[in-house]
């Protein structure tokens, strides 16, 4: 069988591991330049940024499996901390707990180990698809076009997912329009003594949660700061905002931080990015794929099951067992 699988976050790539290590031929299609989708990073002189998802947690068995074997190759390991809450402006324990796992060195090490020996292209912008005949046919952005593919899987957010399948079918109406909520995240360079066992602060209307980088297990960081922070500001706040915001964030997100730590800090870094499809709503959707056995075209992904990273693996699970079954 030959697959088409859209998307290299963690979907996708679990999904085409799956198929490719059953025998399939497997090709994955992904418009930025590396793997992981939400759990993106970037890579600056001052330091190795997640600006996506801050770390995991873990309630299945089945991916509690699939953590430990990750654990075991060193692409994730725990990170231990007391988190705090944010409460009227100021900072209180918030004792919890919760086993937090993040990807080493970064939160995509999962996705580029589950990769390994997998046919993916980056920076392969699909725009439209059409079911002949002879199979899919992709089309790119780039220009270019890929044919013959038996099933077409698509692990977009719901709403892109949507608008490239719009004319493909009853399928795509079973997808929410709108199930993801906008957020601003912003990492900063800071110089300034902090207390060393404030390293995660679950916050409150303006900034949702805050990680002290530099206090997870392996962080690299250069330049003269004393510490890095990712923010990740909160939906409502960062939809007010909007993409084209002229509101200097990185600003407001230090007095933010200065403010709840009672600490002076000086700015010598930042890097925005601004997550369109991040936090899910909370709607009633109790699928982990949708499958059209006909068309053999699926659609799956995190905001099936929820929004986690854990919900993402659980998506791309159960849809190879539904086509696996299928097959029998």
């Amino acid at each position: 069988m030959k697959c088409a699988v859209i998307g290299a976050g963690l979907t996708g790539i679990k999904t085409a591991s799956l198929l490719s290590g059953a025998g399939h031929d497997v090709t994955v299609f992904e418009k930025s330049r590396g793997l992981g989708g939400r759990l993106a990073n970037r890579r600056l002189p001052w330091g190795e940024l997640d600006i996506g998802a801050q770390y995991f947690t873990v309630r299945d068995s089945g991916f509690q499996n699939e953590v430990a074997g990750w654990e075991q190759a060193g692409v994730v390991c725990q990170w231990h901390f007391t988190p705090w809450q944010a409460r009227q402006g100021q900072l209180r324990s918030s004792p919890d707990d919760t086993v937090r796992y993040i990807g080493t060195p970064l939160m995509n090490a999962p996705a580029y180990s589950l990769a390994t020996g997998l046919s993916v292209r980056c920076q392969c912008t699909i725009v439209t698809v059409t079911r002949h005949s002879q199979g899919w046919q992709l089309n790119t952005l780039e220009g270019a076009r890929f044919d013959g593919f038996d099933w077409l899987i698509v692990t977009s957010p719901a709403e892109q997912s949507r608008a490239l399948l719009a004319h493909c079918g009853d399928l795509v109406a079973h997808v929410p329009p709108a199930i993801h909520r906008s957020c601003w995240a912003v990492g900063l360079a800071t110089r300034g003594e902090v207390a060393a066992d404030i390293q995660g602060i679950f916050g409150d209307d303006t900034v949702r949660w805050v990680s002290r980088l530099s206090s997870r297990p392996g962080f690299q960081y250069g330049g003269d700061s004393d510490d890095v922070w990712m923010l990740h500001f909160a939906p409502q706040w960062s939809e007010q905002q909007g993409k084209e915001t002229t509101l200097d964030i990185g600003q407001v997100g230090l007095d933010w931080l200065q403010s709840v730590t009672g600490r002076t800090l000086e700015r010598v870094a930042e890097h925005r990015h601004f997550w369109r499809y991040a936090n899910i709503k909370s709607v009633s959707f109790d699928k982990p794929c949708l499958i059209d056995a006909e068309q053999q075209l699926a659609i799956a992904g995190a905001w099936c099951a929820g929004g986690r990273v854990e919900g993402a693996w659980l998506s791309a699970v159960k849809l190879v067992q539904m086509l696996d079954g299928l097959a029998r």
